[in-house]
């Protein structure tokens, strides 16, 4: 809480002071406050919740576009690569939703990339009335959905819109199945799959794709791909609550999953049936059942194993050359984990003065 009210009052002092003048200063200073925050999430899970990142990235996603080559050395060779991840500034996330913590292993995916000052979340609108947090994240302009279309679309368009400005950094991030699993939430989806002749899924729910692609055509040609997130905890089983199995509680008492497997794949924007709302709904819902095959084959085996599950004679992922297993830290824990703390300066001289107001009143009343 002491945290989400620093963010709420670093971002207010952004905006009195910077967004009369800048426009790019002042979103750039909003970045630093979200980066900031967020180290200091991830030195929490670093400290509690003590675990690893395995990264396995699709035939699509070669590691020669993900990382960044360290500078040639002396001798003229060519070096090795320094192992940080490289994403465009600017792009879109979809994500199967298993767990609440699946938010925070996307951002140290995005911290691994220099992008966690960028995240733009898209989330239900009862969030908004949070204490504290749910102030700082409409200040760092989240987006919040009532899930109507009617009530929703001039939200994402104006929000966007503003994003193209300038050609601001974002990681937009959505999860289009809407929430995550629960008995309540899998019944409908199985439900739903009877009324249209579908199978269920086994380890998703049916995902919605029309605020994904009004986000997607709203953004338009300043966000050229849409990366595809496949996240498994080992150990969930085919029919179980993973929620029920991996709460917040669990994770940070030290309980929760020692390993959070990710399937990247990545899709040109430009390739994608916009123009077509029951072909772009049903290009989603392809994705999906996919993500569910490519889900069963990792609890089978513990971890994702093949480029494509739509080509039956995928190449197997090869050990080294496109996985990536990272320990969740910060690479300077006690720096990065201070940066937000700064913004308790001006704070200081409210906590004097309420100090000497209550000993004031004290001695009155003593007297």
């Amino acid at each position: 809480m002491v945290q989400a009210a620093m963010v709420c009052f670093a971002t207010m002092v952004t905006f009195v002071c910077l967004r009369p003048f800048s426009l790019q200063l002042y979103q750039t200073q909003l970045a630093h406050v979200l980066g900031a925050w967020s180290q200091n999430l991830l030195g929490l899970v670093q400290w509690l919740a003590p675990s690893r990142l395995v990264l396995s990235f699709d035939e699509s996603c070669p590691p020669s576009t993900l990382t960044k080559p360290a500078t040639k050395t002396p001798d003229g060779k060519q070096p090795q690569t320094t192992g940080e991840l490289k994403f465009p500034d600017r792009a879109i996330f979809i994500a199967n939703h298993q767990i609440y913590a699946d938010w925070i292993y996307i951002w140290f995916l995005a911290y691994l990339a220099k992008a966690h000052g960028s995240l733009k979340i898209v989330l239900k609108n009862e969030l908004r009335y949070l204490p504290f947090f749910g102030l700082g994240m409409q200040l760092l302009d989240f987006i919040f959905m009532k899930r109507r279309l009617v009530d929703d679309k001039d939200t994402i368009i104006q929000n966007l819109e503003r994003s193209k400005v300038g050609h601001k950094p974002m990681w937009l991030v959505l999860f289009p199945e809407g929430t995550v699993i629960s008995k309540e939430m899998r019944a409908r989806s199985e439900a739903y799959a009877m009324k249209h002749g579908m199978n269920d899924n086994l380890f998703t729910l049916l995902p919605r794709s029309t605020g994904l692609k009004l986000c997607t055509a709203t953004l338009g040609t300043s966000v050229e791909w849409m990366y595809d997130l496949t996240i498994g905890y080992p150990g969930i089983q085919a029919g179980q609550i993973p929620e029920d199995t991996i709460r917040l509680k669990q994770i940070f008492t030290g309980r929760g999953p020692q390993q959070i497997h990710i399937h990247i794949r990545r899709y040109r924007i430009s390739d994608l049936p916009l123009h077509d709302d029951d072909a772009f709904a049903q290009w989603v819902m392809d994705r999906w059942v996919e993500k569910d095959k490519r889900m069963e084959e990792f609890y089978e085996q513990g971890r994702f194993t093949s480029f494509d599950h739509g080509d039956d004679n995928a190449a197997p992922i090869l050990a080294g050359q496109h996985t990536y297993d990272a320990p969740i830290r910060l690479q300077h824990p006690l720096k990065e984990s201070l940066g937000l703390w700064i913004y308790l300066v001006p704070y200081l001289p409210i906590f004097y003065l309420s100090y000497s107001l209550v000993g004031y009143l004290l001695l009155l009343c003593h007297s």
